[in-house]
Protein backbone atom coordinates (compact mmCIF):
# COMPACT_ATOMS: atom_id res chain seq x y z
CA UNK A 1 0.00 0.00 0.00
CA UNK A 2 1.29 3.47 -0.52
CA UNK A 3 2.20 5.49 2.18
CA UNK A 4 1.60 9.29 2.38
CA UNK A 5 4.23 11.32 4.36
CA UNK A 6 2.94 14.60 5.25
CA UNK A 7 5.76 17.50 5.30
CA UNK A 8 4.53 20.50 7.81
CA UNK A 9 3.90 23.72 5.60
CA UNK A 10 6.46 26.50 6.92
CA UNK A 11 8.56 29.37 5.78
CA UNK A 12 12.23 27.74 5.12
CA UNK A 13 13.38 30.64 2.72
CA UNK A 14 16.01 31.86 5.32
CA UNK A 15 16.50 28.56 7.41
CA UNK A 16 18.91 26.24 5.96
CA UNK A 17 17.96 23.00 8.22
CA UNK A 18 14.38 23.40 7.73
CA UNK A 19 14.77 23.94 3.90
CA UNK A 20 17.21 20.74 4.16
CA UNK A 21 14.51 19.16 5.48
CA UNK A 22 11.80 20.07 3.77
CA UNK A 23 13.57 18.31 0.70
CA UNK A 24 14.58 15.07 2.41
CA UNK A 25 11.29 14.74 3.14
CA UNK A 26 9.57 15.23 -0.18
CA UNK A 27 12.50 12.70 -1.36
CA UNK A 28 11.50 10.10 0.84
CA UNK A 29 8.09 10.48 -0.07
CA UNK A 30 8.52 9.82 -3.85
CA UNK A 31 10.73 7.31 -2.80
CA UNK A 32 8.28 5.34 -0.60
CA UNK A 33 5.61 5.99 -3.22
CA UNK A 34 7.60 4.33 -5.76
CA UNK A 35 8.90 1.64 -3.45
CA UNK A 36 5.24 1.05 -2.50
CA UNK A 37 3.78 0.85 -6.08
CA UNK A 38 6.60 -1.50 -7.05
CA UNK A 39 5.28 -3.43 -3.61
CA UNK A 40 1.63 -3.60 -5.14
CA UNK A 41 2.61 -4.63 -8.52
CA UNK A 42 4.97 -7.30 -7.53
CA UNK A 43 2.17 -8.72 -4.77
CA UNK A 44 -0.48 -8.27 -7.53
CA UNK A 45 1.21 -10.42 -9.94
CA UNK A 46 2.05 -12.98 -7.25
CA UNK A 47 -1.50 -12.88 -6.30
CA UNK A 48 -2.60 -13.12 -9.78
CA UNK A 49 -0.31 -16.07 -10.33
CA UNK A 50 -1.66 -18.14 -7.60
CA UNK A 51 -5.10 -17.53 -9.25
CA UNK A 52 -3.96 -18.94 -12.90
CA UNK A 53 -2.02 -21.95 -11.28
CA UNK A 54 -5.40 -22.43 -9.17
CA UNK A 55 -6.99 -23.10 -12.85
CA UNK A 56 -4.17 -25.11 -13.95
CA UNK A 57 -4.32 -27.37 -10.67
CA UNK A 58 -6.04 -30.40 -10.63
CA UNK A 59 -8.95 -30.61 -8.36
CA UNK A 60 -10.14 -33.17 -5.86
CA UNK A 61 -13.66 -34.22 -7.45
CA UNK A 62 -14.00 -31.29 -10.55
CA UNK A 63 -17.80 -29.96 -10.39
CA UNK A 64 -17.56 -31.74 -14.03
CA UNK A 65 -15.23 -31.85 -17.16
CA UNK A 66 -15.63 -31.41 -20.57
CA UNK A 67 -14.74 -33.68 -23.03
CA UNK A 68 -13.75 -34.32 -26.51
CA UNK A 69 -13.32 -37.26 -28.68
CA UNK A 70 -10.13 -37.97 -30.21
CA UNK A 71 -11.10 -39.35 -33.65
CA UNK A 72 -9.69 -42.63 -35.36
CA UNK A 73 -6.72 -43.57 -37.76
CA UNK A 74 -9.67 -43.49 -40.42
CA UNK A 75 -11.69 -46.81 -39.14
CA UNK A 76 -14.97 -47.04 -36.88
CA UNK A 77 -12.84 -46.93 -33.17
CA UNK A 78 -10.41 -46.12 -30.68
CA UNK A 79 -9.19 -47.39 -27.64
CA UNK A 80 -6.92 -45.21 -25.60
CA UNK A 81 -4.91 -46.57 -22.62
CA UNK A 82 -2.63 -43.78 -21.59
CA UNK A 83 -1.90 -40.15 -20.82
CA UNK A 84 1.09 -37.79 -20.52
CA UNK A 85 1.76 -34.61 -18.46
CA UNK A 86 0.90 -32.47 -21.55
CA UNK A 87 -2.31 -34.53 -22.45
CA UNK A 88 -0.70 -37.30 -25.32
CA UNK A 89 -2.88 -39.72 -25.82
CA UNK A 90 -1.72 -43.18 -27.14
CA UNK A 91 -3.83 -46.40 -27.45
CA UNK A 92 -4.51 -48.43 -30.87
CA UNK A 93 -7.28 -47.13 -33.66
CA UNK A 94 -8.87 -48.65 -36.60
CA UNK A 95 -6.88 -47.37 -39.94
CA UNK A 96 -10.33 -48.01 -42.21
CA UNK A 97 -8.64 -51.37 -43.31
CA UNK A 98 -10.72 -54.42 -42.13
CA UNK A 99 -8.80 -56.68 -39.35
CA UNK A 100 -6.42 -53.74 -39.11
CA UNK A 101 -5.13 -51.50 -36.11
CA UNK A 102 -2.65 -49.32 -35.07
CA UNK A 103 -1.00 -47.64 -31.79
CA UNK A 104 -1.17 -44.05 -31.81
CA UNK A 105 0.20 -40.71 -29.90
CA UNK A 106 -1.73 -37.79 -30.74
CA UNK A 107 -0.21 -34.32 -29.68
CA UNK A 108 -0.81 -31.82 -26.57
CA UNK A 109 -4.49 -32.20 -25.03
CA UNK A 110 -5.52 -35.15 -27.35
CA UNK A 111 -5.41 -33.56 -30.31
CA UNK A 112 -4.25 -34.82 -34.19
CA UNK A 113 -3.80 -38.22 -33.70
CA UNK A 114 -0.97 -39.56 -35.80
CA UNK A 115 -0.06 -43.95 -36.13
CA UNK A 116 3.01 -45.30 -35.49
CA UNK A 117 2.25 -48.34 -38.20
CA UNK A 118 3.50 -51.53 -36.66
CA UNK A 119 6.93 -53.62 -36.83
CA UNK A 120 8.39 -55.18 -40.52
CA UNK A 121 5.98 -57.93 -41.57
CA UNK A 122 3.11 -57.06 -39.13
CA UNK A 123 -0.28 -55.64 -39.57
CA UNK A 124 -1.33 -54.01 -36.32
CA UNK A 125 -0.05 -52.99 -33.16
CA UNK A 126 -0.99 -51.69 -29.67
CA UNK A 127 0.41 -48.72 -27.73
CA UNK A 128 0.19 -49.50 -23.88
CA UNK A 129 2.08 -46.81 -22.24
CA UNK A 130 3.47 -42.96 -22.88
CA UNK A 131 5.81 -40.97 -21.37
CA UNK A 132 6.65 -37.46 -20.95
CA UNK A 133 8.56 -37.58 -24.36
CA UNK A 134 6.21 -38.88 -26.17
CA UNK A 135 7.74 -42.49 -26.34
CA UNK A 136 5.07 -45.31 -26.16
CA UNK A 137 5.27 -48.97 -25.42
CA UNK A 138 3.19 -51.61 -26.21
CA UNK A 139 2.50 -54.51 -28.53
CA UNK A 140 2.87 -55.33 -32.43
CA UNK A 141 2.81 -58.05 -34.69
CA UNK A 142 5.79 -59.39 -36.88
CA UNK A 143 6.91 -62.45 -38.18
CA UNK A 144 9.60 -64.70 -36.75
CA UNK A 145 10.91 -68.28 -36.88
CA UNK A 146 10.22 -71.52 -38.72
CA UNK A 147 7.74 -70.36 -41.43
CA UNK A 148 7.50 -67.24 -40.58
CA UNK A 149 4.96 -67.27 -38.52
CA UNK A 150 3.05 -63.97 -37.18
CA UNK A 151 3.76 -63.05 -33.71
CA UNK A 152 3.31 -60.37 -30.97
CA UNK A 153 6.45 -58.35 -29.83
CA UNK A 154 6.92 -55.88 -27.39
CA UNK A 155 7.94 -52.43 -29.25
CA UNK A 156 9.14 -49.18 -28.50
CA UNK A 157 8.36 -46.03 -30.67
CA UNK A 158 10.54 -42.78 -30.39
CA UNK A 159 8.79 -40.18 -30.34
CA UNK A 160 9.77 -38.63 -33.77
CA UNK A 161 8.33 -41.68 -35.19
CA UNK A 162 10.12 -44.95 -36.08
CA UNK A 163 9.33 -48.43 -34.16
CA UNK A 164 11.44 -51.07 -33.38
CA UNK A 165 11.45 -54.27 -31.09
CA UNK A 166 12.28 -54.14 -27.03
CA UNK A 167 13.46 -58.08 -27.82
CA UNK A 168 14.04 -60.74 -29.40
CA UNK A 169 11.16 -62.89 -27.66
CA UNK A 170 8.43 -63.32 -29.54
CA UNK A 171 4.92 -63.12 -27.78
CA UNK A 172 6.39 -60.59 -25.60
CA UNK A 173 4.46 -57.22 -24.49
CA UNK A 174 6.07 -53.68 -23.72
CA UNK A 175 3.48 -52.42 -20.59
CA UNK A 176 4.76 -49.75 -18.99
CA UNK A 177 7.47 -46.83 -19.85
CA UNK A 178 8.99 -44.26 -17.89
CA UNK A 179 10.61 -40.64 -18.48
CA UNK A 180 13.90 -42.53 -19.16
CA UNK A 181 12.37 -44.67 -22.00
CA UNK A 182 12.44 -47.95 -19.66
CA UNK A 183 10.24 -50.07 -20.36
CA UNK A 184 8.55 -52.90 -18.29
CA UNK A 185 6.70 -56.06 -19.39
CA UNK A 186 6.89 -59.80 -19.60
CA UNK A 187 6.52 -62.72 -21.90
CA UNK A 188 4.17 -65.06 -22.40
CA UNK A 189 5.91 -68.11 -23.21
CA UNK A 190 5.21 -71.50 -21.63
CA UNK A 191 8.57 -73.30 -20.09
CA UNK A 192 10.16 -70.14 -20.67
CA UNK A 193 13.25 -70.13 -18.04
CA UNK A 194 13.26 -67.52 -15.49
CA UNK A 195 11.01 -65.12 -14.76
CA UNK A 196 8.47 -63.89 -17.21
CA UNK A 197 8.24 -60.19 -16.08
CA UNK A 198 11.40 -57.95 -17.18
CA UNK A 199 12.36 -53.92 -17.71
CA UNK A 200 14.91 -52.42 -20.06
CA UNK A 201 17.05 -50.17 -19.57
CA UNK A 202 16.87 -46.49 -20.99
CA UNK A 203 15.39 -45.82 -24.97
CA UNK A 204 14.68 -49.81 -24.69
CA UNK A 205 17.38 -51.37 -23.87
CA UNK A 206 19.00 -54.41 -22.98
CA UNK A 207 15.89 -55.87 -21.61
CA UNK A 208 16.53 -58.09 -18.14
CA UNK A 209 14.68 -60.33 -15.76
CA UNK A 210 13.20 -58.64 -12.60
CA UNK A 211 15.23 -59.99 -9.31
CA UNK A 212 12.81 -61.65 -6.43
CA UNK A 213 10.27 -62.92 -8.83
CA UNK A 214 10.12 -66.94 -9.35
CA UNK A 215 8.66 -67.97 -12.66
CA UNK A 216 6.37 -68.47 -15.44
CA UNK A 217 3.38 -66.22 -15.37
CA UNK A 218 4.78 -63.36 -13.72
CA UNK A 219 3.63 -59.98 -15.18
CA UNK A 220 4.78 -56.16 -15.11
CA UNK A 221 2.88 -53.71 -15.69
CA UNK A 222 3.86 -50.30 -14.71
CA UNK A 223 6.94 -48.52 -14.06
CA UNK A 224 7.75 -44.75 -12.16
CA UNK A 225 10.50 -42.03 -12.86
CA UNK A 226 12.99 -44.33 -10.09
CA UNK A 227 12.68 -47.08 -11.89
CA UNK A 228 10.38 -49.14 -9.74
CA UNK A 229 7.95 -51.80 -11.18
CA UNK A 230 4.80 -52.60 -10.49
CA UNK A 231 3.05 -55.64 -11.31
CA UNK A 232 1.91 -59.33 -10.95
CA UNK A 233 4.43 -62.09 -9.55
CA UNK A 234 4.30 -65.92 -8.14
CA UNK A 235 5.56 -65.61 -4.52
CA UNK A 236 5.69 -68.47 -1.44
CA UNK A 237 2.10 -68.17 -1.58
CA UNK A 238 1.95 -70.18 -3.99
CA UNK A 239 -0.09 -67.52 -5.94
CA UNK A 240 0.25 -64.58 -8.21
CA UNK A 241 0.13 -61.45 -5.85
CA UNK A 242 1.23 -57.39 -6.81
CA UNK A 243 4.55 -56.84 -6.10
CA UNK A 244 6.59 -53.47 -6.31
CA UNK A 245 9.99 -53.89 -6.81
CA UNK A 246 13.23 -51.56 -6.01
CA UNK A 247 14.45 -48.94 -7.68
CA UNK A 248 17.22 -51.31 -9.50
CA UNK A 249 14.79 -54.23 -9.85
CA UNK A 250 16.79 -56.24 -7.63
CA UNK A 251 14.27 -57.28 -5.11
CA UNK A 252 10.00 -57.77 -5.46
CA UNK A 253 8.10 -56.74 -2.15
CA UNK A 254 5.00 -58.75 -1.95
CA UNK A 255 1.89 -56.71 -1.45
CA UNK A 256 -0.37 -59.20 -0.23
CA UNK A 257 -4.29 -58.96 -0.99
CA UNK A 258 -7.14 -57.43 0.39
CA UNK A 259 -8.22 -61.04 1.85
CA UNK A 260 -7.88 -63.22 -1.46
CA UNK A 261 -6.40 -65.30 -2.92
CA UNK A 262 -4.92 -63.21 -5.90
CA UNK A 263 -3.99 -59.49 -6.79
CA UNK A 264 -2.63 -57.52 -9.56
CA UNK A 265 -1.20 -53.89 -9.60
CA UNK A 266 -1.07 -52.08 -12.57
CA UNK A 267 0.07 -48.31 -12.26
CA UNK A 268 2.36 -46.86 -9.50
CA UNK A 269 3.02 -42.82 -8.90
CA UNK A 270 6.51 -41.26 -8.32
CA UNK A 271 6.48 -41.51 -4.53
CA UNK A 272 5.61 -45.46 -4.82
CA UNK A 273 1.86 -45.30 -4.36
CA UNK A 274 0.68 -48.58 -6.42
CA UNK A 275 -2.77 -49.13 -7.84
CA UNK A 276 -4.53 -52.39 -8.98
CA UNK A 277 -7.00 -54.96 -8.23
CA UNK A 278 -7.61 -57.79 -5.52
CA UNK A 279 -9.97 -60.43 -4.26
CA UNK A 280 -11.17 -59.56 -1.27
CA UNK A 281 -12.46 -63.29 -0.24
CA UNK A 282 -11.37 -66.93 -0.32
CA UNK A 283 -14.18 -68.49 -2.66
CA UNK A 284 -14.07 -69.49 -6.01
CA UNK A 285 -16.25 -66.95 -7.02
CA UNK A 286 -14.44 -64.12 -4.80
CA UNK A 287 -15.50 -60.40 -5.82
CA UNK A 288 -12.02 -58.32 -6.64
CA UNK A 289 -11.94 -54.86 -5.80
CA UNK A 290 -9.66 -51.92 -6.62
CA UNK A 291 -6.88 -50.87 -4.06
CA UNK A 292 -4.46 -48.16 -3.38
CA UNK A 293 -1.47 -48.84 -1.25
CA UNK A 294 -0.32 -46.45 1.33
CA UNK A 295 3.24 -45.14 2.23
CA UNK A 296 3.74 -48.19 4.21
CA UNK A 297 2.67 -50.47 1.19
CA UNK A 298 -0.70 -51.54 2.90
CA UNK A 299 -3.85 -51.64 0.56
CA UNK A 300 -7.07 -50.13 1.16
CA UNK A 301 -9.68 -51.65 -0.51
CA UNK A 302 -11.28 -48.46 -3.00
CA UNK A 303 -14.31 -50.07 -3.34
CA UNK A 304 -17.41 -50.21 -5.91
CA UNK A 305 -20.06 -48.02 -7.84
CA UNK A 306 -22.54 -50.43 -6.49
CA UNK A 307 -21.68 -53.64 -7.86
CA UNK A 308 -19.49 -56.75 -7.50
CA UNK A 309 -15.90 -55.79 -8.85
CA UNK A 310 -13.74 -53.06 -9.80
CA UNK A 311 -10.25 -52.47 -10.87
CA UNK A 312 -8.11 -49.32 -10.66
CA UNK A 313 -5.74 -48.39 -13.88
CA UNK A 314 -3.98 -45.24 -12.52
CA UNK A 315 -3.02 -42.70 -10.28
CA UNK A 316 -1.59 -39.35 -10.51
CA UNK A 317 0.84 -37.29 -8.02
CA UNK A 318 -2.11 -36.71 -5.92
CA UNK A 319 -3.02 -40.00 -5.19
CA UNK A 320 -6.38 -39.08 -7.17
CA UNK A 321 -7.10 -43.17 -8.95
CA UNK A 322 -9.36 -43.70 -12.35
CA UNK A 323 -10.19 -46.68 -13.06
CA UNK A 324 -13.96 -48.81 -13.92
CA UNK A 325 -16.30 -50.26 -11.27
CA UNK A 326 -19.55 -51.93 -11.70
CA UNK A 327 -22.97 -50.12 -10.92
CA UNK A 328 -25.47 -51.62 -9.05
CA UNK A 329 -27.49 -52.00 -12.48
CA UNK A 330 -27.04 -55.18 -13.75
CA UNK A 331 -23.25 -54.96 -12.70
CA UNK A 332 -22.55 -52.32 -15.81
CA UNK A 333 -18.76 -51.37 -15.92
CA UNK A 334 -18.48 -47.75 -15.54
CA UNK A 335 -15.57 -45.17 -15.02
CA UNK A 336 -15.10 -43.82 -11.96
CA UNK A 337 -12.56 -41.38 -10.43
CA UNK A 338 -11.52 -41.18 -6.54
CA UNK A 339 -10.10 -37.82 -4.76
CA UNK A 340 -6.68 -37.87 -3.27
CA UNK A 341 -4.88 -40.36 -1.70
CA UNK A 342 -7.97 -42.90 -3.09
CA UNK A 343 -10.27 -41.49 -1.12
CA UNK A 344 -14.14 -41.67 -2.36
CA UNK A 345 -15.00 -43.16 -5.04
CA UNK A 346 -17.50 -41.26 -8.03
CA UNK A 347 -18.95 -42.11 -11.30
CA UNK A 348 -17.18 -40.09 -14.02
CA UNK A 349 -20.78 -40.27 -15.82
CA UNK A 350 -22.03 -37.92 -13.37
CA UNK A 351 -19.40 -35.50 -13.70
CA UNK A 352 -19.78 -35.38 -17.46
CA UNK A 353 -22.70 -35.84 -19.70
CA UNK A 354 -22.41 -37.84 -23.33
CA UNK A 355 -24.58 -37.49 -26.16
CA UNK A 356 -26.90 -40.48 -27.35
CA UNK A 357 -26.96 -42.22 -24.28
CA UNK A 358 -23.00 -42.74 -24.59
CA UNK A 359 -21.95 -43.50 -21.16
CA UNK A 360 -18.07 -43.69 -20.07
CA UNK A 361 -16.74 -47.61 -19.45
CA UNK A 362 -13.22 -47.16 -18.12
CA UNK A 363 -11.03 -44.68 -17.42
CA UNK A 364 -7.11 -46.02 -18.10
CA UNK A 365 -5.05 -42.97 -17.32
CA UNK A 366 -4.91 -39.52 -15.39
CA UNK A 367 -2.49 -36.97 -15.61
CA UNK A 368 -1.15 -34.27 -12.69
CA UNK A 369 -3.62 -31.65 -14.59
CA UNK A 370 -6.51 -34.06 -14.00
CA UNK A 371 -6.86 -34.51 -17.73
CA UNK A 372 -8.59 -38.27 -18.06
CA UNK A 373 -8.63 -40.38 -21.05
CA UNK A 374 -11.91 -42.59 -20.69
CA UNK A 375 -13.46 -45.02 -23.27
CA UNK A 376 -17.04 -45.19 -24.11
CA UNK A 377 -19.52 -47.30 -24.83
CA UNK A 378 -19.90 -45.77 -28.67
CA UNK A 379 -16.45 -47.43 -29.33
CA UNK A 380 -14.45 -43.99 -29.45
CA UNK A 381 -12.21 -42.28 -26.99
CA UNK A 382 -12.83 -39.26 -24.85
CA UNK A 383 -10.15 -36.91 -23.08
CA UNK A 384 -11.89 -35.66 -19.98
CA UNK A 385 -10.95 -32.02 -19.07
CA UNK A 386 -11.77 -30.17 -15.14
CA UNK A 387 -13.61 -27.37 -15.73
CA UNK A 388 -12.66 -25.01 -12.72
CA UNK A 389 -15.38 -24.70 -10.13
CA UNK A 390 -17.29 -21.32 -9.73
CA UNK A 391 -15.08 -19.61 -6.74
CA UNK A 392 -11.79 -19.83 -8.57
CA UNK A 393 -13.05 -17.79 -11.70
CA UNK A 394 -14.52 -15.48 -9.47
CA UNK A 395 -10.88 -15.21 -8.09
CA UNK A 396 -9.21 -14.93 -11.41
CA UNK A 397 -11.88 -12.19 -12.05
CA UNK A 398 -10.91 -10.46 -8.74
CA UNK A 399 -7.35 -11.05 -9.89
CA UNK A 400 -7.60 -9.16 -13.20
CA UNK A 401 -10.29 -6.31 -11.61
CA UNK A 402 -7.10 -5.29 -8.74
CA UNK A 403 -4.77 -5.09 -12.41
CA UNK A 404 -6.78 -3.18 -14.32
CA UNK A 405 -7.24 -0.76 -11.15
CA UNK A 406 -3.48 -0.46 -10.41
CA UNK A 407 -3.07 0.12 -14.55
CA UNK A 408 -5.48 3.13 -14.25
CA UNK A 409 -3.71 4.43 -10.59
CA UNK A 410 -0.40 4.08 -12.08
CA UNK A 411 -0.97 6.08 -15.16
CA UNK A 412 -3.09 8.88 -13.26
CA UNK A 413 0.43 9.05 -11.56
Amino acid sequence: MTQIVYIEERSCASDWPCANFQKQSHYWSLVTMKLGRIFQMHSLRNFTGVILSGLLAAPAFSQSYTSFNIGTLGGPGTYATDINASGQITGNSDTGTVGQYHAFVTKANGREMTGRGALPGGNTSEGYAINASGQITGISQAPHGIGESIMPFAFIADSGGGIRPVTDWEQSAGMGINDAGQVAGYINQPFHPGTDAFVTGPNGLNPLPIGGLHGEGDRAYGINSSGQVVGSGLFNSGFHHAYITSPNHASALDLGTLGGYKSTATSVNDSGKVVGSSTTDLGLESPFHAFITDANSEMTDLGTLGGKNSEAYDVNSEGVVVGWADIAIGNRKHAFITGPDGDGMRDLNELVKLENGTFLTDAQGINDRGQIIANASDGYAYLLTPVPEPETYAMLLAGLGLMGLMARRKKIA
